[in-house]
């Protein structure tokens, strides 16, 4: 942090300077993983990539900078509900979605739905009737036990 201290000064407040180190770690840490994709030419990068890969590229792209901008939009204090970044997001999820399946079909699986379905269990209702009435059984010898022990 005294790096951060002698670059930034008294610009910062005490307590956030810990977390301003933190963040900047971070974005070095992400600029190192980036660093292969970023010194290479999008169109040197694209010929290496299918046509699926490249569409799922370039929707990536297009939501992460859809949701760098919102994430903007909200530190500024505008309500998103009604703006039209949310729909242009929806959309990119819905063409990301059509992505998958496509490529879910060429691979020849089943695309996922979103969510789980619920799995049909079945019971076997003789060994349910074992242990109810093996329950029920355990309940009467205990209840006779008590009242043999209180006659006593």
């Amino acid at each position: 942090s005294s790096g951060i201290n002698a670059e930034y000064g008294d610009a910062l407040p005490e307590e956030m300077i810990g977390t301003f180190h933190d963040f900047h770690n971070s974005l070095k840490s992400v600029e190192q993983l980036l660093e292969p994709y970023l010194s290479t030419p999008l169109d040197e990068m694209y010929e290496m990539l299918s046509p699926i890969e490249q569409a799922k590229s370039e929707l990536i792209t297009a939501y992460t900078v859809n949701a760098l901008y919102w994430s903007f939009l909200t530190t500024q204090g505008t309500k998103l509900e009604q703006h039209p970044l949310k729909k242009e997001m929806e959309r990119i999820q819905m063409y990301m979605r059509k992505v998958k399946k496509l490529e879910c079909a060429l691979k020849g699986v089943r695309p996922p739905t979103g969510h789980n379905p619920p799995t049909h269990q079945t019971v076997d209702k003789y060994a349910a009737a074992r242990f109810i009435k093996r329950g029920i059984g355990q309940e009467k010898d205990k209840t006779v036990k008590k009242h043999k022990t209180s006659d006593t």
